[in-house]
């Protein structure tokens, strides 16, 4: 994907026998939030207003471009994650031992699948930390809109990746392993969506007044 151009990943996001789907499509779009932040701090670099925080904004910098490339590296992790468990419905299930075993190994495969847009999830918890930290020198002028679409990017991704957690998490039949996972997932959307929200309308506010 990396190498990719942008046109040319669209067209292989668009092919019917691609590999790629929605958790990889919004894992890019995480990663869009992130150069967003980069973009913002790289502006504050060398202004009189920052000169005792210039040190935070480098680390700010080398920070929003390890999340870009981690985040286009979920993508593709996430794009290769529900190809095993394809695999493991296709074990046999004549025997009740052979039954229990293929059960077993689909749940497992499901809460494997769920993982990666679990990670993703996380990891955007990582690009809010960004945004935040913009918000809070008090970044000002119109690249505030900037900082408001990557909270809208991050958003969406946070609210993407947790629909492609669930859709892996409802098939399994094991219900302890059910329940654990998504008891795992809400508490972490709950603690991201709410600091995302939060963020983002204090940026509409500095955009509107």
């Amino acid at each position: 994907m990396k190498d990719k151009t942008v046109h040319a990943w669209a067209q292989e996001l668009a092919a019917k026998d691609g590999k790629y789907g929605g958790g990889s499509a919004a894992s890019v779009v995480g990663a869009y939030a992130s150069s967003l932040a980069q973009f913002v701090f790289e502006l504050q670099q060398g202004k009189e207003k920052y000169v005792e925080q210039e040190e935070q904004i480098q680390k700010a910098i080398q920070k929003a471009e390890n999340l870009t490339e981690e985040l286009l590296d979920l993508a593709e992790i996430d794009a290769d994650a529900f190809e095993p468990v394809l695999d493991l419905f296709k074990l046999p299930q004549t025997t009740t031992e052979e039954k229990a075993y293929r059960r077993k190994k689909v749940d497992q495969g499901l809460a494997d699948a769920a993982k990666p847009p679990l990670d993703i999830m996380k990891k955007m918890g990582d690009v809010l930390d960004l945004f935040e930290k913009l918000l809070e020198i008090k970044v000002r002028g119109t690249i505030v809109d900037d900082i408001a679409v990557g909270l809208f990017f991050t958003e969406a991704t946070i609210e993407s990746e947790k629909i492609n957690c669930m859709v892996n998490i409802k098939l399994i039949k094991n219900e302890e392993l059910k329940q654990e996972m998504t008891q795992e997932v809400d508490k972490i959307y709950e603690q991201i969506i709410q600091r995302t929200r939060a963020l983002k309308q204090e940026a509409l506010e500095i955009i509107n007044h």
